[in-house]
């Protein structure tokens, strides 16, 4: 999930796991050895596992907090999982950690409930913490301790307790406004048992998906950041909040018993003192993202009507039911519930864009119909190195298609088809937006596409003939900018 259009925190937190692996390899040691600060003595390096990017979590900036805090004598080093294409890659990094594979992990707290630890839920309970203050106020707070004591029955320590952005509904195919939005509709998540549970409550069903991919989907519980990191369109419903995504990081029990006591402390300060730093760097990621994804069409605030917003919190009482049934979280909620009066109504501070369907009909009676493109295997290699700086992308092109492939292609109502011969060979969804149209491609696919990946390209009609040109550096079908397209119908 790389675009180099969203750099700014990125490159910050690169440059700062960078600072930090640096310092490592001007001459540590590592493993378990207890040595202290004294000099001459080689620091502690304990390693670190992320989910997939560690720089856009909060480990880089906890790692900072390790050596600051330590002088120098304790020091974290990454080790990237990997996983960034599964879907439950989350709970993989736990059971490396569990393993004694790395000695440290870091993940969305959402994963607990899928593997038996419950003490996160009253901080992800539905359309409660509503707010970054909200957020900061309850993770600095006893109740965070609590919760990552909640650790131990996973065979875990829980080291600390993150801030992350904010989660709300964002709508695909439809806007996702109250209850009856929600109503049939296949909304994705990522693992968690109690997402499972609120979505049933509002009639939805839960899709986890795989980062990046939107196939299948009329909506998703989303925030500025992901939606202009991967350069989705949709709508997304900004005066509802349905959970922040905070990350834990947690040890190994045998790692953290072989350290010292004075080690230990040093781990447990640093992630208290990360909070402030990590929520800082929150709020200007939504900041940035939402004046990126708002300027370029992809995305439409929308909001919700009070009554839209009591219907959703009135379906979700179950929901409540259940979470209070267990004391310790009945009395976590009722403790957030008392750390949220006081604080502004989120809807008070709900950021603008534009009118929802401001971008949802620009240009399409225009674009929509029936077209044929015609092409050769050469002009697909051409336009492949064209658009890569020269390395064609030979590996993803079917050695054994025809010299010269004529294609129609439609667009109809937001439905996307490509036929050859009479078959329909691609097909999916499109949004237009001005200039631009995205394509998300449903399985299956043909080779060098990805299912539920946005391909997004610019396009022009004049006297009935289509063409399309890169948008950027987005992701575009290459097929489609091979030569214009003309309309037959």
């Amino acid at each position: 999930m790389s675009d180099n259009r969203h750099m700014g925190r990125h490159a910050r937190r690169w440059a700062l796991a960078a600072t930090v692996l640096l310092a490592v390899a001007a001459g540590c040691g590592s493993g378990s050895d207890k040595a202290g600060g004294q000099s001459g003595q080689k620091p502690l390096v304990l390693t670190l596992e992320s989910e997939d990017d560690a720089s856009l979590t909060g480990a880089p900036e906890f790692a900072a907090a390790v050596e600051r805090v330590s002088g120098g004598s304790v020091r974290i080093r990454f080790v990237y999982a990997g996983r960034g294409t599964e879907a439950d890659f989350e709970k993989g990094v736990v059971d490396d950690v569990r393993a004694g594979k790395a000695q440290l992990g870091i993940g969305d707290a959402r994963v607990w409930d899928t593997i038996g630890v419950t003490s996160f839920q009253a901080l992800l309970a539905p359309f409660l913490v509503d707010s970054l203050a909200l957020e900061r106020r309850v993770l600095e707070s006893p109740v965070a301790t609590r919760m990552l004591e909640g650790l131990e029955q996973a065979g875990l320590v829980g080291i600390a307790l993150l801030p992350g952005p904010l989660r709300s509904p964002f709508g695909i195919t439809h806007l996702l406004l109250g209850p009856d939005d929600f109503e049939g509709a296949t909304i994705g998540t990522r693992p968690s048992d109690l997402a499972r549970r609120v979505l049933k409550a509002l009639g939805a069903s839960q899709k986890v998906y795989v980062p990046g991919s939107m196939a299948g989907l009329d909506g998703m519980e989303s925030n500025s950041k992901s939606i202009d990191y991967n350069g989705w369109e949709g709508a997304l419903t900004a005066n509802v909040v349905l959970w922040p995504k905070p990350y834990t990081i947690f040890m190994n029990r045998h790692a953290f018993d072989t350290l010292t006591s004075e080690q230990q402390e040093i781990l447990l300060d640093a992630g208290r003192k990360t909070i402030a730093s990590e929520l800082d760097d929150v709020a200007r990621d939504t900041s940035e993202s939402l004046a990126a994804a708002c300027a370029s069409g992809a995305l439409t605030l929308v909001t919700a009507s009070a009554a839209d917003r009591a219907g959703l919190r009135r379906a979700v009482e179950p929901v409540y039911d259940v979470l209070e049934s267990d004391p310790e979280t009945r009395e976590q909620i009722a403790d957030i519930t008392e750390m949220r009066s006081g604080e502004p109504a989120a809807a008070s501070e709900v950021p603008r864009c534009r009118r929802a369907g401001g971008n949802a009909k620009t240009g399409r009676a225009s674009l929509e119909g029936r077209w044929s493109l015609t092409f050769t295997h050469k002009d697909l290699i051409a336009v492949s190195a064209a658009e890569t700086g020269g390395a064609a992308v030979r590996s993803s092109i079917p050695k054994d298609l025809p010299a010269t492939i004529t294609a129609i292609v439609e667009f109809a109502n937001g439905r996307y088809r490509g036929m050859v011969g009479g078959k329909v060979v691609a097909h999916g969804r499109y949004t237009v937006s001005g200039d631009v149209v995205s394509i998300v491609y449903d399985p299956p696919v043909p080779a060098g596409l990805i299912a539920g990946h946005v391909y997004r390209q610019r396009w022009n009609v004049y006297r009935d003939t289509l063409t399309f040109s890169r948008f950027h550096d987005s992701d575009a079908d290459f097929v489609l900018l091979t030569n214009p397209l003309t309309r037959i119908d």
